[in-house]
């Protein structure tokens, strides 16, 4: 494994039904790299984003990663809102063992409800911190699936299109918070189409093109 590298990717292609979407991916993410992923709409980002994260096996290759706890924050338009689930509650399933019943559950609980707190009022989501998913807008439920994921302080972070449903000032509010927790030196794969964030923000850039995975300038 290259030293220093949270995941590995090595002469693998991903897909589904053993059908390839992108081929001869040979990919090291190091650990403290934010990485920019785009492309155009089909070409396979969202695959390999759940490829990486092993929710999806390789049609061909092999992938191999150090990281001890990754968060996931997936596209809000596939995401079920019509389970009663609070706000509160989305953002609380980010914290390790929030719900674990065994002995000591309620001591922990209490000891999460104070990042919890922070988190919906960094997010500016306090005043619908006790709304059910289908009643809140699609901004909010954009930041609180962002707050879920970086509330547990994850070793790898992975947001398929964070800013969609967004306006222009959720944009802003939202990449800041993301500049902050990458601030320390986190690991980070921003999948988007446009600038939300400056690039300067990215050490990497990398494009699907054809079938193919390559370095695109920064």
């Amino acid at each position: 494994m290259v030293v220093g590298a949270l995941l590995v990717l090595t002469n693998a292609s991903i897909g589904y039904r053993r059908r390839a979407l992108i081929s001869c991916i040979d990919l090291a993410i190091e650990r403290g790299e934010v990485v920019f992923l785009s492309g155009p709409n089909g070409s396979g980002k969202s695959t390999l984003a759940k490829s990486l994260l092993g929710v999806i096996p390789l049609v061909y290759g092999n992938r191999r990663c150090t990281y001890q706890r990754v968060a996931y924050v997936p596209q809000s338009s596939g995401f079920e809102v019509q389970y009663p689930v609070t706000v509160t509650d989305l953002i609380s399933q980010g914290m390790q063992g929030h719900y674990t019943l065994r002995a000591g559950v309620a001591r922990r609980a209490a000891e999460h409800a104070g990042p919890i707190k922070s988190m919906l009022a960094e997010l500016k989501l306090e005043s619908c911190a006790r709304s059910l998913l289908r009643e809140v807008s699609g901004g909010q439920l954009q930041r609180a699936l962002i707050g879920r994921a970086i509330v547990g302080n994850p070793d790898f972070l992975l947001l398929d299109e964070p800013f969609s449903n967004l306006d222009r000032s959720g944009r802003g509010e939202v990449a800041a918070i993301l500049k902050k927790y990458a601030a320390p030196g986190r690991t980070i794969c921003v999948i988007d189409h446009g600038d939300a964030i400056e690039r300067s923000f990215y050490t990497r850039s990398l494009e699907i093109d054809n079938g193919h995975l390559v370095d695109a300038a920064a």
